[in-house]
């Protein structure tokens, strides 16, 4: 009896350790389309090995069974769209794809899939002012391998933009690249853009045509009084 729960003892202390060496084992990459409300859409790929899924469909807190995935990125705030859970077996990796929109950036967090994250979108001195930030997660940064695996996030703002920490810019898209490794503190992924031009109104449009073609007319028929006499 002693013997079993020796052996008992040894699995657990085995099987928590395989669950917390896969936490950080997970590629993840996040583009979102910001609008200048701030709401926008997002389109989520994370990925891994799956060798990684010996001890469930889950990895950390990754999920990569399709209603579950699903669940973790819903929310008041979230509407997913579309889900996509697929293996390509010329790497033995499986992906799990979500395709989302959001009301409102600054509530991203409501979603489970997102409380590793707070998000800001705030006018600022220059216009507007996104402030993302991946809050530290030692867990995941401490583990074996954990500089193997990345996490990138790309934003397509709404307007130009005048100043950023980002990685990589090109015109109104921005790229932060990380290792999962550089998780042991907070990271602020910051940017500032002129405040989106709002469109004016059409009707605005349509009055200065009626006015025109009235202008026209009024001069036609003068011409014409000027012509008889």
């Amino acid at each position: 009896m002693i013997k079993n729960t020796k052996l008992f003892s040894i699995f657990s202390l085995f099987v928590l350790f395989l669950a917390l060496y896969m936490v950080g084992c997970v590629n993840y990459e996040q583009k979102t389309s910001l609008n200048g409300d701030g709401s926008g859409t997002m389109k989520i790929h994370y990925w891994t090995k799956m060798s990684n899924m010996s001890m469930g469909t889950s990895v950390g807190k990754f999920d990569f069974e399709e209603a579950k995935a699903k669940d973790n990125f819903t929310s008041s705030n979230t509407d997913v769209k579309s889900v996509k859970v697929e293996e390509n077996l010329e790497d033995s990796t499986k992906h799990v794809r979500l395709e989302l929109s959001f009301k409102d950036i600054n509530e991203v967090d409501r979603a489970k899939g997102f409380s590793g994250s707070k998000a800001s979108w705030k006018e600022s001195a220059d216009g507007m002012e996104l402030k993302y930030v991946l809050l530290k997660d030692t867990s995941a940064s401490g583990q074996m391998g954990a500089s193997d695996y990345t996490v990138t996030y790309v934003f397509e703002m709404p307007a130009e933009v005048v100043s950023t920490n980002a990685t990589k810019k090109d015109g109104q898209t921005l790229t932060w690249e990380y290792k999962v490794s550089d998780l042991g503190k907070d990271i602020d992924m910051t940017a500032n853009v002129k405040k989106a031009k709002k469109k004016t109104c059409g009707i605005f449009g349509f009055v200065a045509a009626i006015l025109l073609i009235g202008l026209a007319y009024y001069t036609q028929r003068n011409r014409k009084k000027m012509l008889k006499k």
